[in-house]
């Protein structure tokens, strides 16, 4: 009912948005709930917009369209997608990168993944990794129908599983003509061999069995099986998930549309996916933005030495984490300085 619900909401939203297209020209429909968790300044200019596009098996994906002060529907303006981290939503972390880029004078676009938010498709919590490749591949066919989106000059931002699948799309989606990642992940490597790395073989072959064994137990009829992204920590917790725990569960970023699960079918998913299988092709400037402290830098040195091109950096912020990165300030605002830098130079 859910699913049925939401894409049902999905279509009427692309009803009205015909309706305001013919009113001022813009996609959409004004966006007039809170657009990201973390509080921005309302009176920078930005315009936002509620969006939706179809992709592949009559999904439709929902998200905000942010546009630059002083907006122009006559110009063309460089775009660029800002990809949300696994079990996240648009006004998160992505929806706080793109409002930022957007006072930069970029157009941007944070959408709600497959399986997520306010975006369709069955069974929701699912964590897709080939499916939010896809969702990239079909924000780009979206952005190229936006009559003031320069089609040669579209980037894409991810953080954390959204940079691992950035990295992962761009290789062969060439119309992304610059790649970042802020705290950038490989989900598949992450899930394999844990986030502070050291799961054997034996151990991840153990893990999978299990999965498969409750996937059985589905299959026979009993309920699909959710855990949390970030549970309650312990003293064995990796210091991302002990500070995810507090940004996605606590009021500092929770969001209704966000509970934080997963399908425990979607370990066997995650682990089958690897971010950097056709990375050789990816020839397109890259730029890594990590926390001194994360520690996923591992993530962040194993991208950047598979990388095969020459316009490649990593941009280390001092004295923060991996969390850190998807909102405090004092992370965020050279993070986005250094975007900016860089988006400009390769979408110019």
């Amino acid at each position: 009912m859910k699913t049925i619900i939401l894409s049902t909401f999905a279509l009427l939203l692309a009803a009205s948005g015909a309706v305001a297209q013919q009113n001022d020209g813009l996609p959409g429909v004004p966006q007039t709930e809170s657009y990201v968790v973390t509080p921005v300044d309302t009176a920078s200019g930005v315009t936002v917009r509620k969006v939706s596009f179809l992709r592949s098996n009559n999904i439709v994906l929902v998200g905000n369209l942010f546009l630059p002060k002083d907006f122009d529907g006559a110009k063309r303006y460089p775009a660029i997608l800002s990809i949300h981290p696994a079990g996240s939503v648009k006004e998160q972390s992505a929806g706080l990168y793109a409002y930022r880029l957007a006072e930069k004078g970029f157009v941007t676009l944070a959408f709600d993944a497959t399986y997520a938010g306010e975006s369709g498709g069955t069974p929701h919590w699912s964590e897709a990794p080939y499916e939010r490749v896809e969702d990239i591949r079909y924000a780009v066919d979206y952005l190229v129908t936006l009559p003031f989106v320069d089609e040669r000059r579209i980037g894409a931002l991810g953080l954390c599983a959204g940079g691992g699948y950035v990295i992962a799309t761009a290789p062969t989606e060439r119309r992304i003509r610059a790649v970042a990642g802020v705290s950038a992940a490989d989900i598949g490597a992450a899930n394999r061999e844990s986030w502070l790395r050291g799961r054997s073989v034996e151990e991840q072959i153990r893990l999978l069995e299990d999965v498969s064994e409750q996937r059985t137990r589905e299959a026979r009829g009993a309920e699909l099986m959710k855990v949390y992204m970030c549970p309650e920590p312990d003293e064995n917790t990796a210091p991302s998930f002990r500070e995810g725990y507090e940004y996605y569960r606590t009021a500092r970023a929770w969001h209704p549309r966000a509970d934080n699960f997963y399908l425990r079918r979607s370990q066997a998913t995650k682990m089958a996916f690897s971010a950097i299988e056709n990375i050789y092709l990816l020839t397109q400037p890259v730029l890594l933005v990590v926390g001194e402290k994360a520690d996923s830098e591992w993530q962040t040195e194993r991208f950047y030495h598979a990388l095969p091109g020459k316009d490649k950096e990593v941009f280390t912020v001092p004295g923060y984490s991996h969390i850190d990165l998807y909102d405090k300030p004092g992370a965020v605002n050279p993070a986005v300085e250094k975007l900016t830098e860089f988006f400009k130079r390769t979408l110019k």
